[in-house]
This record gives C-alpha cells, sequence and structure tokens, in this order.
C-alpha cells in the first residue's frame, strides 16, 4: 500500500469521472451539505467551447478525436468478424455531450426486476422520483405530457422534438399496424406501443451533465479537468470487528495529463467512482441494432435535401450559429416504439427454447429471457439517412444519397440481450487500451429476435397505412430486403452495430450472488469508502438507451451518500 503524504489535497468525498452520473453525484452531494467538500476529478477537459458538443446535430463529429477515448472491440464473430468502434465522450459532462439526445428510462419491468434480483431500493417506484429529480421538463402545445411523470426543477433541460412530415406517416403506419398510441410513454414506463421519446435538448442547445456543474457556485465543489486517476489507493483496515471490511479506500493517485505532474488525493469520508463502463474491469452486457434504408417518392417528407447538396451543411451550421434552429438544433429521428415479438415469430430456436424453459418449470422468463412485461426490441426510423460506416460504400455502392433523393433508415434496437462478453486488461499500464470482447450474436436467441424485429419494422414501413404508397423501395436501389428468417438474420449479421449502450461490468448484487460487485447501496464488496455509480452496476440493462438511468445512478448514490453520512453522524453523537 501507498503512504499517504501528508501535504497531498483532501477533501471529504472524491468522485472520479465527470461523466453523466459523476457530475450529478458530485452536484447534489455537495449540495445536500454545504459543509461537505467535494472534489470532481474528469480525465478529459472543460466541456466549454466545444461547439460540437452544444450543437446537437454535430453529435459525431467528436467521434475519433482526442475528445473520445477510441475505444474498438475485438473481431466480433456475430458481425462476420467486424471490428466494431465503440465512442465513449472524454470532457466534462462525458456521453451526455456526445450522444443521440434520447432519454427513455426504460419499462417498468426492468427495475422491478432488478429489485427483484435482491436489489431494494432499485423498483421502478423507488426510482422515479430520481428520474425526476435531474430534469426541466418544456412541454410542447402539440404533445401530451404526462407531467406527472416529468421533473420541473432540475438541471438538465427536457423537450420532445415536433417529428417531420415523414415521420407523421411512419407514426400512422405504427398505429395502423396495431401499435397503440401512447405519447409519453417512454417517461411511463410502458413495454409496448408508440409514442414520443423526451430529448435532452431545449431552444436548440445540448443540456448535459456538465449543467450540473456549471450551475452551481457554491464553493464546496471543486472541478478539476485534465486529471487522469491512475489508481485508487487502499489501506488494510485494522478494525477488529468482523463485520468490518478488509480495505479502506483512502485516497487516489493521478497525474496531470498537460504536464505529468503527479496528484495524490486524500478522502475523509468516500471516493464514489464513475469512470465510465469501459474503464472498468469485470464482466459486460451490451446492446446492438440494425440498419435498413428506404427510398421514399417525395423527397419534401424528409430532411435530406437539406443536407446531401453541396452547400448543405455549411449552411445549417452558419443557420445554427445565428438562431440556434434547425436541423442542428436536433437529431432528426422520428418517434419511438416497443414491440414484444412472442405472438409473431416463428423460428425454431425460439421455440426449442421455449420447450427447454417449459420442461425445466423455468416458466418466470419467455425464451428470450425477458418478463412478460418487457420489449424484445425497439424501433424507430429517421428523418435523413443515416448509418453506420461500415455499411456505406460496400461494394461500390454509393455512400450517401445524392440531392433530390428521399432516404429513411429504420433502427431495430435488442432489448434484453443474452449474450455477454468480457473486458479484460492488456496490460498493469492503467493507460493501456483494454480488450473488448463485446461476444455481440453469440447467443442465437439475440439473432432470432433481431431478425424478427426487422422482419416487423419492414412490414409496418412497407404495409402500414401512412407509408406503404411512399416507400419504393430499398436504398441503395440495387439492394433488396430478405423475405425469409434465414435472410433477415443474414442481413442482422451483415448491418449490425454497436448503439453504444453498455452495462453490467461492476454488477450490483447480493452477496450470494459470486458476480457481484456492489450491494444494493452500491458500495463496493470487501472496501470501506468506495462505491461505483454508473451504467457499470446494472444487472441487467434497462430496455432501450441507457442516458436516463445513467442520471438516476447519479441522484440515488448521491442520495445513499448523505443519507449514510447523517446516520453516522448520529451515530458518533
Amino acid at each position: 500500500m501507498t503512504e499517504i503524504k501528508h501535504d497531498a489535497l483532501t477533501y471529504d468525498y472524491i468522485i472520479i469521472g465527470g461523466g453523466t452520473s459523476g457530475s450529478v453525484a458530485a452536484r447534489r452531494i455537495a449540495e445536500g451539505n454545504i459543509n461537505f467538500t467535494v472534489c470532481l476529478l474528469e480525465a478529459g477537459p472543460s466541456n466549454d467551447g466545444i461547439v460540437c458538443s452544444q450543437m446537437p446535430g454535430a453529435w459525431t463529429t467528436m467521434r475519433k478525436t482526442p475528445l473520445d477515448w477510441n475505444f474498438n472491440t475485438t473481431p466480433q464473430t456475430g458481425f462476420n468478424n467486424r471490428i466494431a468502434y465503440i465512442p465513449q465522450a472524454r470532457f466534462l459532462g462525458g456521453c451526455s455531450g456526445m450522444n443521440g439526445t434520447v432519454l427513455l428510462r426504460g419499462v417498468k419491468a426492468d427495475y422491478d426486476r432488478i429489485d427483484n434480483m435482491g436489489n431494494p431500493g432499485w423498483s421502478w417506484n423507488e426510482m422515479l422520483p430520481f428520474f425526476k429529480a435531474s430534469e426541466t421538463f418544456h412541454p410542447s402545445d402539440w404533445h401530451q405530457a404526462d407531467m406527472t411523470c416529468h421533473g420541473t426543477n432540475g438541471p438538465l433541460n427536457t423537450t420532445v422534438y415536433p417529428i417531420a412530415p415523414i415521420s407523421k406517416k411512419v407514426l400512422e403506419s405504427f398505429i395502423d399496424s396495431g401499435f397503440d398510441y401512447k405519447p409519453d410513454m417512454f417517461v411511463q414506463g410502458d413495454y409496448e406501443g408508440v409514442g414520443h421519446a423526451t430529448r435532452t435538448v431545449y431552444n436548440g442547445i445540448r443540456s448535459s451533465s456538465a449543467d450540473f456543474i456549471h450551475s452551481y457556485n457554491k464553493t464546496n465543489l471543486t472541478v478539476r479537468t485534465g486529471i487522469y486517476v491512475d489508481r485508487i489507493i487502499l489501506e488494510k483496515n485494522n478494525s477488529l470487528n468482523k463485520e468490518e471490511r478488509e480495505y479502506k479506500a483512502i485516497g487516489v493517485e493521478a497525474h496531470d495529463e498537460a504536464n505529468g505532474q503527479l496528484i495524490t488525493i486524500k478522502a475523509r469520508k468516500e471516493i464514489i467512482l464513475s469512470a465510465g463502463i469501459l474503464i472498468i474491469i469485470i464482466i459486460e452486457l451490451i446492446g446492438k441494432y440494425v440498419y435498413a434504408s428506404y427510398q421514399v417518392n417525395d423527397p419534401s417528407l424528409t430532411f435530406n435535401s437539406l443536407v446531401y447538396h453541396p452547400d448543405g451543411l455549411t449552411l445549417l451550421i452558419k443557420n445554427w450559429q445565428e438562431t440556434k434552429t434547425g436541423l442542428m438544433a436536433n437529431i432528426p429521428i422520428g418517434c419511438y416504439a416497443y414491440k414484444r415479438v412472442d405472438q409473431t415469430i416463428q423460428d425454431p430456436v425460439w421455440e426449442a427454447a421455449k420447450q427447454k424453459k417449459q420442461s425445466n418449470g423455468l416458466c418466470d422468463c419467455d425464451p428470450a429471457g425477458q418478463w412478460s412485461n418487457q420489449p424484445h426490441v425497439e424501433l424507430t426510423t429517421t428523418e435523413i439517412f443515416m448509418s453506420a460506416p461500415h455499411i456505406r460504400n460496400t461494394d461500390g455502392q454509393p455512400y450517401d444519397p445524392v440531392n433530390g433523393e428521399g432516404v429513411i433508415t429504420l433502427f431495430v434496437f435488442l432489448c434484453g440481450p443474452q449474450s455477454r462478453g468480457t473486458i479484460r486488461l492488456s496490460s498493469n499500464d492503467p493507460r493501456s487500451m483494454p480488450i473488448i470482447d463485446h461476444a455481440w450474436l453469440d447467443n442465437d436467441l439475440d439473432l432470432t429476435v433481431l431478425a424478427e424485429g426487422c422482419r416487423l419494422g419492414h412490414e409496418v414501413l412497407t404495409k402500414g397505412k401512412g407509408t406503404k404508397d411512399i416507400i419504393i423501395g430499398p436504398w441503395p436501389k440495387t439492394f433488396s430486403y430478405p423475405e425469409t428468417t434465414t435472410g433477415w438474420k443474414e442481413h442482422v449479421r451483415m448491418f449490425s452495430d454497436a448503439c453504444y449502450h453498455s452495462g453490467g461490468t461492476c454488477k450490483m448484487a447480493p452477496d450470494s450472488d459470486p458476480m457481484g460487485v456492489v450491494d444494493c447501496r452500491l458500495r463496493v464488496r470487501n472496501v470501506t469508502g468506495l462505491r461505483i455509480a454508473d451504467m457499470s452496476i446494472m444487472p441487467i440493462l434497462n430496455s432501450g438507451h441507457t442516458q436516463a438511468p445513467a442520471y438516476a445512478i447519479g441522484e440515488k448514490v448521491a442520495h445513499m451518500v448523505l443519507e449514510d453520512a447523517n446516520d453516522s453522524s448520529t451515530t458518533n453523537i
């Protein structure tokens, strides 16, 4: 163990990582008790002046730059041995500053199931106040918002986008295809239907977890950017109490990225590790999604004409700089839908899994491992052409639509993936890139469910009332879409990509679970004074996207830290 120098900086609480959860936790602990001193350490720079983060439509331009950790996977067998790129933001605000702005919480059963796994306090009803705490939701006249499920006094400014004409047609097709229209279902926790997603954008500017920091003006919160934490310092607990944990976290060793200066910082009370899902090494779950692009017969229904001409992007950026409006003031994705596939799927892999569960008496979950009130897939469509780089320019096909073409893209996301991957250290140097193997589509049921989700989405667009006479075929025009289950499975392998929604590397679980890392109060096993608070603690992924639970985890860990500090003070008296 390293001996701490007497002249080291000392704070009551140290938060490692200024991403989505870490920034929230730092702010909430500091404002919860102004007598506590809090230090937030972020390896990257401040988000001040990062215009591409403030401009929602520029979200992909920060990838593969110094503002990104630039992770890559090992070759993925399920993706035809492709190496997948995994962006992770490296600046204050973390991925909340470079994601797609979607704030989908998941469904009620996701959290009730986590609670049922031996994690009391994490049910939907208990988590709802933490979802609401971060948010100031700005209603729109056209949207039927459920204000009982939205927050109105948090640092995170949110709203819903008005959808483009093509998305109104897509919504009509979803409803015609039997999807119940539930306008605000993604804050209500419903598991099937179609509705609108809350976005972390207001008045054309992205809102991120960095707003929690910038809007706090008390002096008991210190934020240090450009500080890379090399390790957490542990010492042996000398207590004779057998219930006491063996080790105690007492500080961190770090270095200044600008000049290499070594820094030691002590913690009087606790250290909270919010360093991100791919920085912490245990075991991992992952979401993935599939692309399919379609050409429409009326390009004016889409926004493609604003982008795919010589001066398109320049004019859009100029408009945003001057007015904070236009296509760069949002991310052009339309309505969202959740769907279960058990009523439509016809696949021997599904039937074999179903029979196996029934014969073993394992009927609490369906063949894909979901409860009956959890979705299997999430579907959405874009309002301009979007695709992954590996898909573009395939076999000489065009990279983008040309001016005058109208193209939209269907995304099908897998909920409740069964595949399990690993992340391993590549060396004893904390700055070395980890070895990331997501094991995408290694489980046949994941492939089966995604293939059925693609078939269902394709059917909605090509047969639904709103779009059947508008969709004129695939894009590029030389492509064709499958007509069989086998064909859709081949499509999934070829056209899948990461949706960057990882979880589970530091699983929250009761002591009886050998894979658990933290307890239900996010305390690391066998270590006093150390908690983990980010999406790595999730024992299962929420349905959909991970931004909303990441905010809620930051809120909840701060609440628990303050509770425990008050209990400790009372005991000491």
